[in-house]
């Protein structure tokens, strides 16, 4: 039987996608948890019911919300997760997005990475985008000496506090 998309429609604040059955739909949903930080709600409604046969249709509904923060979002972190991440200051800014929320302290330069159950227990959201930054040339810096925590950026130095 054929697992591919029958219709695609726009939809109120996303998409529709339609399916022949439940395996490709639950093909898409996997793909999609494991690319992006998601929460995914699933529901089914009984189509129609024979009882001489005792078969049913069922129709099955799966709806992903995205975590509404992309790359270059400067984010403010909720207490909890505040707390969660050791105490890290409320705005940080997040520098990738995967199945994780990848953020850095723009006062310490630590990165932390927020997974899905932890983002969804207390979400957070963009409180300047990407299209509000600002191009500019630093003409002299001086190093900043800090602790930088163990983090793959961290070690990879991506980030560097400096003065300006």
């Amino acid at each position: 039987m054929n697992e591919g998309v029958l219709n695609i429609a726009d939809a109120d604040g996303g998409l529709n996608f339609e399916f022949a059955n439940k395996a490709g739909a639950t093909k898409l949903v996997n793909f999609i948890q494991d690319i992006i930080s998601c929460r995914v709600n699933q529901a089914k409604q009984l189509v129609s019911h024979d009882e001489r046969n005792g078969t049913a249709k069922e129709k099955h509904t799966f709806s992903i919300e995205l975590a509404p923060v992309c790359r270059d979002d400067l984010v403010m972190l909720p207490k909890a997760t505040s707390k969660l991440m050791g105490g890290i200051g409320p705005l940080v800014l997040v520098y990738k997005i995967s199945k994780f929320i990848h953020i850095v302290d723009i006062t310490t330069m630590q990165t932390f990475e927020v997974d899905q159950v932890n983002y969804w227990k207390s979400p957070f959201k963009a409180l300047l985008g990407r299209e509000r930054l600002t191009e500019f040339v630093i003409m002299d810096i001086e190093n900043v000496d800090t602790n930088m925590n163990d983090s793959r950026a961290a070690l990879k130095q991506k980030f560097k506090l400096l003065k300006v």
